[in-house]
């Protein structure tokens, strides 16, 4: 770092910038904008910040620099006076201003690289160069583009740098090229394992069908058994059931032995009640037969009484009306 000037860039927007070295006085700095001087400034109270009135342009170059009087001595000293630390300062502080401010001077030329000893322009155009004239003269920009090229000249290094831009294309794309073919190993191990990923992603595949063969099978399987779980009620029903058939059975045999029974007591009851009418049939017969028996005796009785001769046809009558007599009595037991 220079120990007598600081060089800053300017935003459009910065207005402040430091001053990291020492000066004697403000008369010493020189301010430049664009190597145009300015006092457009002010400074801070201890000396070391300079604020412009205005931010400087973009880009535009700011030159803060110290320039210590090297024509005028500072300190003049005569005989017989008194010499006092003031002076010895001032005369002291002036020849090492001067002597900082000449070497920065010397380093901010262009000077011998030291690694080849040739003459470096730290990456600086060099301005302000006048045309050559000799044949080891530095030619410009100008005199190449008008004095020693002529119009087909000009139009060659048009062609040639169009060819540059080209080359340097096709030296970026043969630099990309060889990435390419760097990368082309990874790339077929990409592919390869694009390839093996395809293999397994054709594997999950199957293993998800799998799963839902499973899934479905799986819930046949609780359809199955949801249907043995109704089945199996139903089977505890009829297992009920048929328990209870047994008991019914048992008593539907009883009840049929019992039905056999009632059917024989209804045939008693029936034979019992065909005997009973029977029984008054053949009573009111007796009765009636005693009343024919009655009624006969009587007429041959009469008949008897009548005449002799009438005595055989009163005993066929008598034979009539007791045979009349007992078919009346037996239609009526009937």
């Amino acid at each position: 770092m220079a120990n007598s000037f600081v060089r800053y860039t300017g935003n459009n927007s910065t207005t402040s910038y430091a001053i990291p070295f020492s000066y004697r006085a403000t008369g010493d700095l020189t301010v430049t904008l664009a190597g145009v001087a300015t006092t457009a400034y002010t400074l801070n109270a201890a000396g070391t910040t300079l604020t412009f009135n205005s931010a400087p342009a973009q880009d535009v170059a700011i030159e803060i620099r110290r320039k210590t009087s090297q024509t005028t001595r500072l300190t003049d000293y005569a005989d017989g006076s008194v010499l006092t630390e003031n002076d010895l300062d001032t005369d002291s502080t002036q020849a090492f201003y001067m002597g900082q401010e000449a070497i920065d001077d010397a380093n901010d030329v262009i000077k011998p690289s030291n690694t080849n000893f040739q003459w470096d322009a730290n990456s600086k155009r060099i301005i302000n160069v006048a045309n050559p004239t000799d044949n080891q003269d530095v030619a410009t920009k100008h005199y190449l583009e008008n004095t020693w090229l002529s119009s087909s000249d000009k139009t060659a290094i048009t062609t040639v740098n169009s060819n540059i831009a080209a080359i340097t294309a096709v030296n970026s794309n043969s630099t990309n090229i060889n990435s390419v073919n760097s990368n082309s190993t990874n790339i077929n191990t990409v592919a390869t394992n694009i390839g093996s990923v395809n293999t397994v992603a054709t594997d999950i595949a199957k293993v998800i069908a799998v799963a839902n063969d499973l899934a479905e099978a799986v819930s046949e399987v609780e359809t199955v058994a949801d249907d043995l779980n109704e089945t199996t009620s139903e089977i505890d029903t009829v297992a009920n059931a048929i328990t209870n058939v047994d008991l019914v059975g048992g008593s539907i045999a009883s009840v049929n032995t019992a039905a056999t029974n009632i059917g024989a007591i209804n045939t008693v009851n029936t034979n019992i009640t065909a005997i009973q009418g029977a029984s008054g049939n053949a009573s009111t017969a007796t009765t009636k037969a005693a009343e024919a028996a009655t009624s006969a005796t009587n007429a041959a009785n009469s008949a008897t009484a009548a005449a002799n001769s009438a005595t055989a046809a009163a005993n066929s009558a008598s034979s009539v009306d007791v045979t009349t007599g007992l078919v009346i009595a037996m239609s009526i037991a009937l």
